[in-house]
C-alpha cells in the first residue's frame, strides 16, 4: 500500500514518484521503457510501442497543492 500522505514528500521526491509511476503504467501496457541518465533535453524517459514500434519521448509533471495532487 503506497504512502499517500503527499505533504511529507519533498518536491523532488514527488516528482520522482510520479516519474516511476508513469514508467510502471507504460510497462504494464507492454511498452519498452528506456531511461536516460541525464535529463538535458526535457525528456524523462522514452517508451516504445511494441505493436507498431513507435517511440515516444515522455516528460512527467506532478503538481501538489494542499489537498490536490495531479500526476
Amino acid at each position: 500500500m503506497p504512502n499517500t500522505n503527499w505533504s511529507e514528500l519533498s518536491h523532488m521526491q514527488l516528482g520522482r514518484y510520479a516519474e516511476y509511476y508513469a514508467k510502471m503504467e507504460f510497462a504494464s501496457f507492454g511498452y519498452d521503457v528506456y531511461t536516460s541518465e541525464v535529463d538535458d533535453h526535457g525528456v524523462d524517459f522514452v517508451a516504445r510501442n511494441p505493436v507498431d514500434g513507435r517511440y515516444y519521448e515522455i516528460q512527467v509533471k506532478a503538481v501538489r497543492n494542499l489537498d490536490y495532487v495531479y500526476i
